[in-house]
């Protein structure tokens, strides 16, 4: 038996229709269909986040940002030179 902590979630059944569905077609559990859910959600919205970031540069600001990622990049680790 699973010793990891759980909780009753209340969906329309609709939904917990789509999950299943999906679980199905993915051949894994709805919890996964749910936690894979989430952590895309989680990871779109970091990158929207940072898209915006990026928007509200100003020119210098971007000028900025485009050096540090070029130095950045030339003291890469892999030793490759990105060309």
């Amino acid at each position: 038996m699973s010793t990891a902590r759980s909780t009753t979630l209340r969906v329309p059944t609709e939904l917990r229709d789509e999950i299943a569905r999906l679980a199905d077609v993915m051949d894994t559990t709805m919890q996964e269909v749910v936690a894979e859910a989430v952590r895309v959600l989680g990871r779109d919205k970091w990158w929207s986040s940072v898209h915006e970031a990026l928007d509200d540069l100003d020119e210098q600001e971007v000028g900025g940002y485009q050096a540090e990622a070029k130095t950045l990049e030339a003291a890469s680790p892999d030793g490759l030179d990105g060309a």
